[in-house]
């Protein structure tokens, strides 16, 4: 029985050597804490001298570097300094000079001497001529038929002693013998144009124009002397007068003409 706790003792001693082993091995061995997962580890300063806990300071913007004012240059009295772009040290290119010879202006223009208007054709010209109006010539049965003379002299002024007849010197008469500077001659059943002749005093011929052929039936009165005078309303009442009343006042037409001289 001894034999079996000596063998037993030496059988302990090496497995307590073992655990002792172990138990140091154990001992030594940190345990290990588990990181949390993606926490910082915050640095401590190791355990010894104590390190003076350093207070960032704050970040130095860095000053833009100044750029040296120029020295500007004393200008003149009086001068006004340019403000321009680009500055005025800077040369201005000249503008290219035309050298082309530019060519003499021409010589002026005399001014013509005005000249004198043409002399009249004639001694008398026809200021005006119309068909006496229907109201003025007392209707149509019993309308006159009569030509009404009247000569000027250049400024408008009634003259007497002057001969007016007709072209185919079937008739004359004088001015002043129905008013001053006025005359006058029938138209019975027929066509005159009037025309001045001559001074009764002096015996001048006169040269002078010719009237409108005046006539005392409506077949050869143009239809714009018919309306102006108060014969037709229009042109259409006109011709159907002429085609249907060819007659229609015949024989009672009456005439106005006005000679002037011309010089």
């Amino acid at each position: 029985m001894i034999i079996r706790w000596q063998v037993l003792l030496l059988l302990l001693v090496p497995l307590l050597a073992c655990n002792n082993v172990v138990a140091a091995m154990i001992s030594s061995t940190p345990t290990l804490t588990a990181t949390p997962t993606k926490t910082p580890t915050k640095v401590t300063t190791p355990t010894g001298t104590a390190m003076p806990t350093r207070t960032p300071s704050a970040t130095r913007t860095p000053s833009p570097t100044s750029t040296p004012t120029p020295t500007p240059s004393p200008q003149p009295t009086g001068t006004p300094v340019s403000t321009s772009t680009p500055s005025a040290t800077a040369t201005a290119t000249p503008e290219p000079v035309d050298t082309a010879t530019a060519a003499p202006p021409p010589p002026p223009t005399e001014t013509p001497a005005p000249t004198a208007p043409p002399a009249p054709e004639v001694d008398f010209r026809i200021a005006s001529w119309r068909l006496w109006p229907l109201a003025l010539n007392s209707g149509c049965a019993k309308g006159m038929h009569t030509i009404f003379i009247t000569v000027l002299d250049v400024n408008g002024q009634p003259i007497n002693d002057i001969i007016v007849g007709d072209s185919w010197n079937n008739v004359e008469t004088v001015t002043g013998s129905k008013g001053v500077g006025k005359a006058e001659i029938d138209l019975w059943t027929n066509t005159m144009e009037m025309m001045v002749k001559r001074n009764v005093a002096s015996g001048e011929t006169y040269s002078s124009e010719v009237s409108f052929p005046f006539s005392s039936y409506m077949t050869t009165i143009p239809n714009e002397q018919m309306i102006q005078a108060g014969y037709c309303s229009n042109e259409l009442e006109c011709e159907w007068k002429r085609a249907n009343e060819s007659y229609y006042c015949g024989g009672h037409y009456s005439w106005e003409v006005i000679f002037q001289a011309t010089r």
